[in-house]
């Protein structure tokens, strides 16, 4: 009876790992979704001093490192944007070229299945 249960935990095991192996493989996101990750957006200006407003946005609904990819590719798809995303922190340090408000940001993340749950301008170089 004892085999019976070893059986089961090394099918189990062996399951567990297929999938995992799998999902590295084949490019696919760990939150279970049949997308592959989406290549990251290109982004012209990469030096953040720039960009004279700077941005925290909590956001709710990052799991994986696919989702950190969509959160960060959706803002920098926008032209004068620079986006950089936290998994562990679940927040998104964002750079602008011109100001935003809340409402901006919650606009661009509508469609998607992310909610932003904290907004906080951080710096404001032209005030300074």
């Amino acid at each position: 009876m004892k085999w019976v249960y070893a059986v089961i935990v090394v099918l189990i095991v062996a399951l567990i790992v297929w999938r995992v192996v799998r999902s590295i493989v084949s490019g696919q996101s760990c939150c279970g979704t049949r997308e592959k990750i989406p290549a990251k957006a290109k982004v012209k200006n990469k030096n953040r001093s720039d960009y004279p407003f700077q941005y925290v946005l909590n956001i709710e609904g990052m799991i994986c490192s696919a989702c950190v990819r969509n959160v960060e590719n959706t803002l920098n798809k926008t032209e004068g944007m620079l986006a950089k995303a936290d998994l562990q922190k679940k927040e998104v340090i964002v750079s602008s070229v011109v100001q935003r408000d809340k409402a901006f940001f919650i606009k661009a993340y509508e469609d998607s299945t992310y909610t932003i749950t904290g907004f906080k301008e951080v710096r404001n170089i032209e005030e300074s």
